[in-house]
C-alpha cells in the first residue's frame, strides 16, 4: 500500500503542470475589514463570516460557542467545557461538514466528525461557514468535497514598529475553569522599506482545565413529578495544545507557511442521567499531532500554483474500569494516520474568467489493540476542475469533482471501492450596479463514504453500508449598505432544499464513545436561513451593534411510507432556531447581550412526546474594556455571566447543559 501511495504521489505531481493565484489565506488576510461585503457581492453561494472583533464580543470560549450564532448551524453539545461538540449545517450531519484550518482540512477517518471542543478561538482572525462553494475557486480539491465548510483562519503576524509581538490572556470561571494562553511572534528578517517581504515565526500554547461538576435538575417522570438536584460527575477535562508557525513572504506574489500542532487531553465521559444510576467512570484520552505546509507562487499574472502537504497522527484511548469481562475492564486504543498531498493550478485567460484545476491524494490507516481488528486502509483521490466568469452584473460558476476511493483491510472483508462524479453550478446577479443587492442560486452534488467506524466498528460496523449521496439547491438574496460611514447594514436570506439518499446518522448509545449508526434510506430537507447585522456609529466614541439569525429546517425521513418514522423530523434537528446579540461600545467600556434559542427536537426518529426535547433559550451578558497603558501595551478585561436565567435544558437527551456560570478574562498585548 505504501508503494502504491508513493507512485500515486509521483503521478499527481506529474499531472499538475501549471500554477495558482490568490490563496485563500492571503486573500482573507488582505480583506479582513471588508470580507463579509466582498463575499456577498462576488460569490454565488451562502457564506456567513464572523470577524475577530465580533468573536471577542460573543460569549465564546470554544469554536462551537461562536458557531451557535450562525444560521443553519446545529451544534450537538454534551454539556460542560469538556463535553464533545459536533456540528451539522443545514441538516446534513457533521460528516458532511468540512473543517479547514488555515486552508487545509482537519480530518478524522474513524468517525468522520471533528470534535469542536478541541479547537481554540484564541488567535482566530475570521470564522466562516460556507454552503456550496467558497469565495475563491483556488483551493484544494478536498474543500469541494463537503456540503458545507467551516473555515478557520488564524491571524498572520503584523509587525509595525517592533519585531516582537506578545499576546497573553488568562480566563477563569465557574466549576474550576482555568484557561491561560500565550502567543509570541517574532520577525526574523524584513526587506528594506517594504512589508511585503519578511520571515517570521510564532509559538502559541494554551492550557484548559475544568472540573465540570455543575448542578442540574433531574426530573423523574413527566410534568409535576418529583425533581432532585444533582451534580454532574466525571465531566472533568485537562487539555494542552501547542502550535508553532513559520511564515515566509518572499514578495507580494509568493509565500510559504508551515505549521506544527500538538494537542493532548484527558477527560471523563459523563454518562446519561438515568434514574438512580448517575455514576460514570469511563475516561477518554487523546493525542493529536500534525504538520502541514503551504506554498504558493504567481509565476505570471495569469498563472499561479500552490501545493499543500500534511501528516496527521491521532491516538485515542477509551477506558471503562467497570466493564464486565474477564479482565474486569475495557481498555481500547485506536491510532489513525493520514498522509495528504494537494496540488492546484489556476489560469486567468481574461480579467473576468478564471479556470482552476486541483488534485488531492490522501491515504488513511487505522490500528487498534483489539483482537481481530480489521486494520482498515483507504486511499482517496480527488480531482476538481472549476471555472468562474464575472461581469459587472453577473457571475457564473461551475465545477466537476471526481472522487476515487480504494478500501483495504488486513483482516476480514473490506468495503467496496467507489468512483463518483459530483457536479456543481451557480450564479449571482447584481441588478443595479451602484446597489449592493445580490440574487444568487447554486446547485451542488456531494458524495460521502462511510467512516471506518461505520464500516468496521465491532459492535455497529457494516461493510455493506451505502455511501451518502446528496443534492443541494439554494436560492438566496443579500443586501449590504454603508451610509456616510456611520450606518452599516448587512442582511441575507436563503431558501434551500437538500435531498439525501442513504443518509447515515450517528446517535450515542451507552455513552459518548459507543455510538449506534442509523441509516435512513432517504431524507429531504427544506430550510430557510435569515441573518442580519446592523451597526450605527452614533458619535465618535459611541457605537451600537446588533444582529440576529433565524433558521427553519424541516428534515424528514421519506424512506418508506409504511414506516413509523415516515414524514417525521430526523433526530436532533430543531424545526426552528435562532440567535441575537446587541453590543454598545464607548471609549470607557463595552457591554453586550446575546441569546441562543432552539425549538423542540426529537431524540429518536418517531416524533412522539416521549422522545421530545423541550425548547430552550440561553442568554448571556458581558462587560469589558481595553486600556492603552503605553503606545505598545494594551491591557484588557472582560466579565461574562452565561445562561443568566439559569435555564435547565438538554441539547442531547440525558446530557444536561450548564446552568448559570461566570467567566473573567484578562488580556495583555505588547
Amino acid at each position: 500500500m505504501k508503494r502504491f501511495f508513493l507512485i500515486s504521489i509521483l503521478l499527481l505531481i506529474c499531472s499538475c503542470l501549471q500554477a495558482q493565484v490568490d490563496s485563500t489565506q492571503l486573500q482573507r488576510l488582505m480583506e479582513v475589514e471588508v470580507v463579509g461585503k466582498e463575499q456577498h457581492i462576488e460569490t454565488s453561494s451562502a457564506i456567513q463570516t464572523i470577524g475577530k472583533q465580533e468573536l471577542n464580543a460573543l460569549p465564546a470560549l470554544q469554536l462551537s460557542d461562536a458557531l451557535k450564532y450562525l444560521s443553519g448551524v446545529v451544534i450537538k453539545d454534551y454539556g460542560g467545557v469538556g463535553g464533545m461538540k459536533t456540528v451539522s449545517v443545514r441538516g446534513l450531519g457533521s460528516q458532511h461538514t468540512g473543517v479547514a484550518y488555515d486552508g487545509i482540512s482537519l480530518s478524522d477517518c474513524q468517525t468522520g466528525q471533528i470534535d469542536l471542543s478541541k479547537i481554540s478561538l484564541h488567535n482566530v482572525n475570521t470564522l466562516s461557514v460556507q454552503s456550496g462553494r467558497g469565495e475563491d475557486i483556488f483551493v484544494p480539491a478536498r474543500l469541494y468535497a463537503s456540503a458545507s465548510v467551516i473555515n478557520i483562519t488564524t491571524q498572520k503576524p503584523v509587525f509595525k514598529k517592533k519585531p516582537i509581538n506578545l499576546d497573553f490572556s488568562f480566563t477563569g470561571g465557574s466549576f474550576g475553569l482555568i484557561n491561560p494562553y500565550l502567543l509570541i511572534e517574532n520577525r526574523i528578517k524584513k526587506a528594506k522599506n517594504s512589508n511585503d517581504s519578511y520571515y517570521a515565526w510564532s509559538l502559541k500554547t494554551e492550557y484548559l482545565q475544568s472540573d465540570g461538576d455543575y448542578p442540574y435538575e433531574l426530573h423523574y417522570g413527566g410534568q409535576g413529578d418529583s425533581i432532585s438536584y444533582e451534580h454532574r460527575n466525571n465531566s472533568d477535562v485537562r487539555s494542552l495544545n501547542t502550535e508553532a508557525n513559520f511564515f515566509a513572504n518572499f514578495n507580494n506574489h509568493s509565500e510559504l507557511n508551515a505549521k506544527i500542532y500538538y494537542y493532548i487531553s484527558e477527560r471523563g465521559l459523563p454518562g446519561a442521567t438515568i434514574f438512580y444510576n448517575l455514576e460514570s467512570s469511563q475516561r477518554l484520552s487523546n493525542q493529536n499531532a500534525f504538520g502541514q505546509i503551504h506554498y504558493q507562487n504567481y509565476f505570471i499574472p495569469k498563472v499561479g500554483y500552490q501545493v499543500n502537504a500534511k501528516f496527521n497522527y491521532d491516538e485515542t484511548r477509551y477506558l471503562d474500569p467497570d466493564y464486565h469481562n474477564a479482565e474486569g475492564k475495557l481498555d481500547n486504543k485506536y491510532i489513525q494516520r493520514e498522509y495528504y498531498l494537494s496540488n492546484s493550478v489556476i489560469y486567468k485567460p481574461y480579467k473576468q474568467w478564471q479556470i482552476s484545476l486541483a488534485n488531492d491524494i490522501f491515504y488513511n490507516n487505522m490500528d487498534a489493540n483489539l483482537i481481530g481488528f480489521s486494520q482498515p486502509e483507504r486511499l482517496n483521490c480527488l480531482t476538481v476542475l472549476a471555472t468562474t466568469f464575472s461581469s459587472r452584473h453577473i457571475q457564473l460558476f461551475a465545477n466537476i469533482l471526481n472522487t476515487l476511493v480504494w478500501n483495504k483491510v488486513k483482516y476480514g472483508e473490506a468495503a467496496g471501492n467507489e468512483n463518483h462524479w459530483s457536479p456543481s453550478a451557480g450564479m449571482s446577479i447584481k441588478p443595479i450596479q451602484d446597489e449592493d443587492f445580490i440574487i444568487r442560486f447554486f446547485y451542488k452534488n456531494i458524495f460521502r463514504m462511510p467512516t471506518f467506524n461505520d464500516l468496521y466498528y465491532r459492535e455497529v460496523g457494516n461493510v455493506s453500508l451505502q455511501p451518502e449521496k446528496t443534492n443541494q439547491f439554494d436560492f438566496g438574496l443579500s443586501y449590504d449598505k454603508i451610509w456616510r460611514g456611520r450606518f452599516d447594514l448587512s442582511a441575507a436570506t436563503d431558501i434551500y432544499y437538500n435531498i439525501v439518499k442513504d443518509k447515515i446518522i450517528a446517535i450515542p448509545n451507552r455513552n459518548l464513545f459507543v455510538w449506534s449508526m442509523l441509516n435512513y434510506g432517504k431524507v429531504d430537507i427544506l430550510g430557510v436561513d435569515v441573518h442580519c447585522n446592523f451597526s450605527y456609529k452614533i458619535t465618535k466614541w459611541l457605537k451600537l451593534s446588533l444582529g440576529g439569525t433565524y433558521s427553519y429546517q424541516r428534515a424528514r425521513d421519506i424512506t418508506d411510507e409504511n414506516s413509523k418514522t415516515y414524514g417525521q423530523q430526523i433526530p436532533y434537528t430543531p424545526l426552528h432556531s435562532g440567535s441575537a446579540f446587541v453590543t454598545v461600545d464607548t471609549k470607557w467600556i463595552s457591554v453586550g447581550y446575546s441569546l441562543v434559542a432552539s425549538g423542540i427536537r426529537y431524540s429518536l426518529g418517531q416524533n412522539t412526546a416521549a422522545n421530545m426535547l423541550e425548547p430552550y433559550t440561553d442568554q448571556s451578558i458581558f462587560i469589558g474594556h481595553d486600556f492603552n497603558i503605553k503606545d505598545k501595551v494594551t491591557l484588557g478585561f472582560k466579565a461574562e455571566m452565561l445562561n443568566i436565567a439559569d435555564t435547565q435544558y438538554e441539547i442531547v437527551r440525558n446530557y444536561p447543559m450548564q446552568g448559570r456560570s461566570f467567566r473573567i478574562k484578562m488580556t495583555l498585548n505588547y
